[in-house]
C-alpha cells in the first residue's frame, strides 16, 4: 500500500508517543556510508550523549557493503540494495532525511545559471563541452558565460548521490544513463571530467577548477562558497535548490509500506525542485544485542530530535508527517 507523506501533523505529540528509551549500558556504535548526509550526522553524533556514535563519510556503496559484512553497526545509504547485490539478512531500511542535490559550479562572475535536464545530461555525456554552447546561452541571456571548457565532476566511488542523479536523468530521458551507484553513461566518462571521492571531494574539485560543475549537497556547496544552478522542473520553471523547494517536491511523492520513497521526477509541481532524494539508515532486526539497542536509541534521537532541530540549517529536509511515523515504526523493529 502506498500513500502520500510529509503532510502536516502534530510532530511534538507524535514524537512524545514514539520515542524509545535509551539502552541501559553505554555502547560504542560504528557506522558510515552516504556522504550526502555527513554534515547532519556530524552535528547529531556530536550532540548525542547516551552512547558514542561515529559515522564515516565513505559513500553509499561502501556503507551498504560494510553493513552487510558486519563492519558497521548501522549503515547510511541514499540508494537501496539492487537486485544483483547481496543483501544482509534481517535488516530494515529507515528513511532518515531528504534534501536537494545541487548542480554547483565554478564560473567567476556568473551569479545565476539556468540549466535544463537535457543540457545537464548532454554535459555528462560529452555532447555539450563549452559554456558558450548555444543551448546554454539561449537560456542565460544576461549571464557573462566564459569561453572556458566545461569540466564535469562526478563521484569516483559507489555513491547514492550518483544513483539519484542518474535516476533523475534517466526518468527525464536526458541521456542514456543507468541508475547505479557507480557513474555510468552511454559511453565512457567524458574527456577532461574529474572523479572525486565523497560530496566533499566533488565540492573541492569544483572549487579548485574554473569551468567545473558537479552534483553535491547544499552543505558542501555552501561550505565551499559555490553557487548552484537553477534547474528546470517539470512545470518548466527554473528553480533554485532550497530546503523549502525540495520539501515541496518530496511531500508529493509516494511512500511504500517498506519505507522506500518512490520518486516520480516528471510529476508537475509548481515551485518544486525535483532533483531531490531521501537518505536511509540500514539497521539490524535480529541482532538482540545491547549494540542494536544503542542503534535504535540513536536513530530515534536522530529523526525525532536532532534532524528536526538542525536539518534545515544544514540544507536538509527533516522528516515529518506519515514518513516520520513510518520511520519510527521501522526503528522499533531494530533489535
Amino acid at each position: 500500500m502506498q500513500k502520500k507523506f510529509f503532510g502536516a501533523v502534530a510532530i511534538a505529540a507524535l514524537a512524545s508517543t514514539l520515542l524509545v528509551g535509551p539502552a541501559q549500558a553505554s555502547e560504542t556504535v560504528t557506522a558510515g556510508g552516504a556522504s550526502y548526509t555527513f554534515a547532519l550526522q556530524q552535528v547529531c553524533t556530536q550532540a548525542y550523549r547516551e552512547h558514542k556514535v561515529t559515522y564515516a563519510s565513505v559513500g553509499s556503496g561502501t556503507g551498504k557493503t560494510n553493513f552487510r559484512n558486519g563492519t558497521y553497526d548501522f549503515g547510511g545509504s541514499d540508494s537501496l540494495y539492487s537486485a544483483t547485490e547481496a543483501k544482509p539478512k534481517n535488516f530494515v531500511y529507515i528513511p532518515l532525511l531528504g534534501g536537494p542535490v545541487t548542480l554547483a559550479y565554478n564560473l567567476p562572475g556568473v551569479t545565476r545559471l539556468n540549466l535544463t535536464p537535457k543540457i545537464i545530461g548532454d554535459i555528462y555525456e560529452g555532447r555539450i563541452t563549452s559554456w558558450q554552447d548555444k543551448a546554454i546561452v539561449a537560456i542565460n541571456r544576461t549571464a557573462k558565460l566564459p569561453k572556458s571548457p566545461i569540466v564535469p565532476v562526478f563521484r569516483s566511488e559507489g555513491s547514492g548521490t550518483t544513483f539519484n542523479f542518474t535516476n533523475w536523468l534517466k526518468q527525464k530521458k536526458a541521456g542514456s544513463f543507468k541508475a547505479t551507484d557507480a557513474f555510468a553513461a552511454s559511453t565512457t566518462v567524458v574527456k577532461g571530467a574529474i572523479g572525486s571521492r565523497g560530496n566533499s571531494g566533488v565540492a573541492t574539485s569544483i572549487a579548485s577548477t574554473t569551468g567545473a560543475i558537479g552534483y553535491i549537497d547544499i552543505a558542501d556547496a555552501d561550505k565551499n562558497k559555490l553557487p548552484y544552478a537553477h534547474v528546470q522542473n517539470s512545470a518548466k520553471q527554473f528553480i533554485k535548490p532550497t530546503v523549502a523547494n525540495s520539501k515541496l517536491f518530496i511531500e508529493k511523492q509516494l511512500l511504500k509500506a517498506s519505507g522506500e520513497v518512490a520518486f516520480d521526477y516528471n510529476k508537475v509541481i509548481r515551485g518544486a525542485y525535483d532533483l531531490s532524494l531521501v537518505s536511509y539508515g540500514l539497521a539490524p532486526t535480529a541482532n538482540g544485542s545491547a549494540k542494536a539497542a544503542a542503534v535504535k536509541d540513536y536513530l530515534t534521537y536522530f529523526v525525532n530530535d536532532c534532524a528536526r532541530q538542525n536539518a534545515a540549517k544544514e540544507g536538509y529536509v527533516a522528516l515529518s508527517g506519515p514518513i516520520l511515523k513510518k520511520a519510527n515504526e521501522l526503528i522499533r523493529r531494530i533489535k
